[in-house]
């Protein structure tokens, strides 16, 4: 097969079968397109995206009597602390930027009681900063006034707006952008970005994985490759990331308009960041990131005992089946080494049996059988 690093667009073939079955290897190079679009569609389905804010941040708005004043705020807040947990204990002491006073008093007082996801864990102590940055960009104007205006010429001037907050870098920016559409602000991801090479390199890495090109995977893990791509390898992976979208598009007629609208770069994003770390060691997984709120959640209660966390569990019942929510399996251990490694050391997909019998493993029948014992939490 010729170098993609050299090979023009057309000439690069499609690998994949769409047809799946039980017992096979699924890291196998053919498989891994058809496993990656089950995996995005499953997602989708379930809204199961990084931090849950799918599910989350429509539920806040219809439950909570959310304005949406109070709506961008906690976009804002949660862009910051990437945490939903901790940004609904700090919206509760100030719903609005006009209590932000309130918020950075509150937040100099239970510090360390407040956790940031880890990729934000060094902006943490800049937070009051960051507030202080975004209330001097809103000049007193209403949010939705300002991000309106931000946003008009489209994603680069999008970009631009969240880019320009303070200790927003490409992460926090693309994640908050991400927010502001399921909040309601007209902004859609038109770029992966795959050219800025130093801004993120987990999405790309991941749609090498997807396209079998793993030798291309720019990782400490594999020291052979140091991150000179081509750019006709670039213009070859932006063409196949537009063909994966294609392809989903094509195949989700089943699922709900509202969910059919969120296939897009943005989830295409995190799918594939996620995808890339089933192949790395104590990572990622399908469902991953409702196993990381179901921890967040249990620690908030634990760090807060004078604050009732029902609204979320109510948010999960109300938007997981119960296959999905640790909290109504007690034997399966959730995020730890057997689950995350299943996959990288057998080829079996966890938890996609749910939907599809072709993903049946041995990690479930071991949980069905107790095999990891009950929960400790």
């Amino acid at each position: 097969m010729s170098d993609p690093q050299t090979a023009s667009v057309p000439d690069w073939p499609l690998a994949g079968v769409g047809t799946l079955s039980a017992g096979l290897d699924f890291r196998k190079k053919e498989y891994r397109r058809e496993v990656f679009l089950r995996f995005y569609e499953f997602h989708l389905r379930w809204r199961s995206h990084p931090g849950c804010v799918y599910y989350l941040l429509p539920w806040m708005r219809e439950h909570w009597t959310v304005n949406e004043e109070q709506a961008l705020w906690f976009a804002f807040l949660n862009g910051n602390t990437q945490n939903p947990v901790t940004s609904w204990i700090l919206w509760r002491v100030a719903p609005t930027p006009v209590d932000a006073d309130k918020l950075v008093e509150f937040f100099g007082r239970e510090y360390s009681r407040l956790a940031f996801d880890t990729d934000r864990r060094h902006h943490k102590p800049h937070l009051p900063d960051a507030i202080a940055a975004y209330l001097c960009a809103l000049d007193g104007r209403p949010q939705g006034e300002v991000i309106r205006e931000a946003v008009a010429g489209g994603w680069p001037s999008a970009w631009s707006w969240a880019t320009s907050l303070h200790t927003f870098g490409r992460l926090s920016a693309f994640s908050y952008l991400e927010y502001l559409r399921i909040t309601g602000i007209d902004v859609e991801c038109e770029d992966l970005m795959l050219g800025d090479l130093h801004g993120s390199r987990s999405h790309r890495n991941g749609l090498l994985w997807v396209l079998g090109h793993e030798e291309f995977d720019w990782h400490e893990s594999n020291p052979g490759f140091d991150g000179q791509y081509s750019a006709k390898m670039i213009d070859w992976l932006t063409y196949e990331a537009s063909r994966l979208l294609e392809q989903m598009r094509g195949r989700a007629d089943w699922l709900e308009p509202a969910v059919r609208q969120d296939i897009g770069y943005f989830t295409l994003e995190s799918t594939l960041c996620t995808y890339k770390s089933w192949h790395r060691p104590n990572r990622r997984y399908p469902n991953v990131y409702n196993d990381l709120l179901y921890e967040r959640i249990r620690t908030a209660e634990a760090a807060w005992p004078e604050l009732d966390f029902l609204t979320f569990w109510n948010a999960r019942r109300a938007s997981l089946p119960p296959g999905l929510r640790l909290e109504d399996c007690p034997y399966d251990p959730g995020c730890v080494p057997a689950k995350q490694n299943h996959y990288r050391l057998s080829g079996e997909v966890v938890m996609m049996d749910l939907e599809w019998e072709c993903f049946t493993n041995s990690f479930a029948e071991g949980v069905r059988r107790g095999a990891y014992g009950v929960r400790r939490r």
